[in-house]
């Protein structure tokens, strides 16, 4: 129940953060005039936010506290004030996938969690005409059209443990600095802003991280960590603050930090 009441305490935290620091976009996507678009994809919306599938995200160590970090996913929902909305020829006709690239130092607090701090990185939400993601495989996530794309400023992140099982939330600072204007209307996008969820040792993501030995090229080799995720990303407007987007698995690695160093 500790675990629990945490977690919720987070993701509580981080959703009235997104809720005072920005004001949601509201708009269409049309992916009929997307790059490379076969006019058998839709029109979506109105709709403010991705919500992403599990993706993976894979961390490396680049010496002390310090790690580099990859990042994909792909979008299954869009959805207007946490309600989805209808798009059926999405991951049937066309896909749209997320890959982010970041830096971070991790504080263990204690044996059991770690606070994380964000340094800085890129992300780009691709369009593809062809649903072609596969994890294993590390292919089809980067391979079609980005239309929409930015830079990582900062953030934060925690996580605990419960058993064998690791649980986090975390945040991201992002500022949108190109999306494809001819897809989105109104053209007014600035920020973005989501919690993610993050997970390791569930028995529901075994497959999936199974299956995958590389994330965007990088081998998955011993000493380095590989997690599962889940979020959102709020997209937000000039009057917004510039607040956080997705970007996973960030608390995942101060929790193994600490442990590993507490067992030495």
């Amino acid at each position: 129940m500790k675990l629990a009441q945490t977690l919720l305490a987070l993701a509580l935290a981080g959703t009235m953060g997104s809720a005072f620091a920005a004001v949601n976009w509201n708009g269409t996507a049309n992916y009929t005039v997307a790059p490379g678009a076969q006019l058998d994809e839709e029109a979506v919306g109105p709709f403010d936010t991705y919500d992403m599938g599990a993706g993976v995200v894979l961390l490396k160590n680049t010496g002390g506290n310090n790690y580099n970090g990859f990042y994909q996913s792909f979008v299954t929902n869009h959805e207007l004030a946490s309600t989805s909305v209808n798009a059926p020829k999405l991951n049937n006709t066309y896909e749209l996938t997320m890959a982010a690239n970041f830096t971070q130092t991790v504080t263990p607090v204690g044996g059991s969690s770690s606070l994380i701090n964000v340094n800085g990185g890129t992300f780009n939400l691709y369009f593809d005409s062809s649903v072609d993601r596969n994890f294993g495989a590390d292919t089809g996530f980067t391979d079609g059209a980005s239309i929409l794309s930015g830079t990582i400023i900062g953030g934060t992140g925690s996580a605990v443990s419960s058993g064998s099982m690791i649980f986090g939330v975390t945040d991201i600072t992002v500022k949108v600095d190109s999306y494809n204007v001819a897809v989105f209307e109104p053209d007014t996008i600035t920020d973005a802003g989501g919690i993610f969820t993050l997970r390791l040792g569930s028995p529901f993501d075994a497959a999936l991280l199974g299956s995958v030995s590389s994330v965007q090229g990088n081998a998955v080799n011993s000493g380095d960590f590989l997690f599962a995720a889940d979020g959102n990303i709020a997209l937000a407007v000039p009057e917004a603050e510039t607040y956080g987007m997705m970007l996973a698995g960030l608390g995942l690695v101060g929790f193994m930090v600490s442990r590993r160093r507490g067992s030495l």
